[in-house]
This record gives C-alpha cells, structure tokens and sequence, in this order.
C-alpha cells in the first residue's frame, strides 16, 4: 500500500507566528531548529501510523519554504523524503500520481483571510469565489484529479474544520485551538504526535470509505495573498486561469507566478539580498 504524506509547518503544535528566515541572531536559529525538531516529531507520527496501517511505501513531501525543514536524518524508518524547492520544477505535489492508495497532511494552516486560524495565508479562488481553497484542500483537490482519497489532516480547528466541511469522511487531528494569527493553545509534542499517529492509522484503514475530493471543470482559478499575509489580500495573477479541472488550472496558474521560475535557475541563493555577494555561486 501506497501513502503520500505532504507536510507543512504552520499548523504544528507549538507554531505561532510566520517563521523569520531573515535575522541572524542565534535565538531565531535555535527558535527555528525547534519548529524544525516539532514537525519532524509530527511527521514520525503520521509515518508510524501509516506503517502501522498496512502501508509498505511512503514518501514524506518536506513542502514548507525552503522544502529542507524536516531533519530527515531523524525520521521514522520505512519512509523516503521528497526534499527542496518544488517551485524550480512543475509539479507541486512531486511524485503523486495514479495509484496511491492516500494522502496524509500533517501541519496544515488555515488560508489567507481566515483570520481565526494561525499563520492565514494562500486563498485559492476558484470560479471568482465561488470555492475558496487553502493549501491544504487544494492539495485534496490535486489527489482528488487523480482518484486519491486524503483520509487525515492535522492543524488547528480552523484548517481541520475546513476539510472537514468539504469532505466530511476525512478523519482530523487537532492539535492546537488558535485564538488567531499569532495565538493559539496547543497540545504538548507528545501529545500531538498520539494524535497524529492515531489518525493516520485510523484514517489510512478507512480510506475506501473515504471519497476522493473532486472539483468538476470547467473552471477559473487564481490565488489571492498579500506581502504581509494579511487582508487586504489581493489576486496575484491579472486574470484567473481557465482549465478543464483542477489539475490544469492549477499548473497554468503556478507556471505564472512570479516566484516560481521551473528548471534550476532561481533558487534560494538567489532569492534573498542579503545573500548576494557580487560573487557567482558555485555550480
């Protein structure tokens, strides 16, 4: 048996507040290696559920920026990881495709507007508004284009109430209660990663009574965000896309935004002034 598990780090237990990659100072490191030691535990968790559920191969997407966040010389063994930045090549979701018996979201946040949930960015808009997406459902979406269930999610109880409410046979973990973008309660680490494994295991055996999450075409699509992440948030593209379905619309829309530059010219190096030295990288 086949499970993907895509993965974030917002809707951890313990994240409150968008991570700084800026400020050099040696208590953002150590904040940051501790989300990094948190989600990793999060994820062990959805792994060993998994296992526990029958699966024989799972891949773990690290996709949170830099897509090298998870310390994957720690994790759970019986897993491979899909690492880097997605964005240098034109796929989000690498290596899923027909065949995968289901998908896992572990660390999930709530989408831009949604100023109940922690950390509220990415508003995927589809037909001008008539569906609202965030990361997490349109990754639902994606593996729903391909016949896949997602059978568990993990967040605060913004996020997890949304899948919930567009796929009610989805099996959800709460692993914080936020009171907004930079607040919340959450549970301990030991007692999130019960939650997750549970979850996963619970939701990995009810896969075939879980529906795949399917948008029918034709349709628009564009994502709505802002610099700081908070309202007003506004399209980033001039005009949506049009598409057959969810999957076409959703690679046209990426393939014209301007952070994502497919192949392997625009990488982190480039992407931040501080970095810049004048001096070519190395190649």
């Amino acid at each position: 048996m086949k499970v993907y598990i895509q993965t974030d780090i917002e809707g951890i237990s313990g994240f409150i507040s968008f991570e700084d990659r800026e400020t050099q100072t040696v208590e953002n490191f150590h904040h940051r290696q501790r989300m990094y030691r948190m989600l990793t535990g999060e994820v062990n968790a959805a792994v060993k559920g998994a296992k526990e559920a029958g699966a024989d191969t799972i891949y773990v997407n690290d996709s949170h920026g830099s897509g090298y966040n998870i310390l994957f010389e720690e994790l759970e063994s019986g897993c491979e990881i899909i690492h880097g930045r997605g964005e240098c090549f034109p796929e989000w979701l690498t290596e899923l495709k027909e065949g995968w018996d289901a998908m896992v979201l572990v660390g999930m946040h709530a989408m831009g507007g949604e100023l109940d949930g922690v950390c509220p960015h990415s508003r995927w808009e589809v037909n001008g508004g008539k569906i609202c997406l965030s990361e997490a459902s349109m990754a639902m979406a994606l593996a729903g284009d391909l016949g896949i269930p997602v059978v568990f999610v993990s967040g605060d109880q913004v996020i997890t109430g949304e899948l919930k409410k567009k796929n009610p046979g989805i099996i959800t973990g709460v692993v914080k209660h936020s009171y907004g973008p930079n607040c919340c309660r959450s549970v301990l680490p030991a007692r999130a990663q019960e939650i997750i494994r549970e979850g996963v295991r619970k939701g990995i055996e009810r896969r075939k009574e879980i529906k795949p999450y399917v948008i029918r075409g034709p349709l628009t699509l564009n994502l709505l965000d802002s610099p700081g992440h908070f309202p007003p948030l506004k399209p980033v593209l001039k005009k949506p896309v049009r598409g057959r379905n969810m999957t076409e619309v959703f690679g046209k829309a990426v393939g014209k935004f301007p952070w994502a530059s497919f192949g392997r010219k625009k990488m982190d190096w480039y992407r931040y002034p501080s970095n810049l030295s004048g001096k070519k990288p190395l190649t």
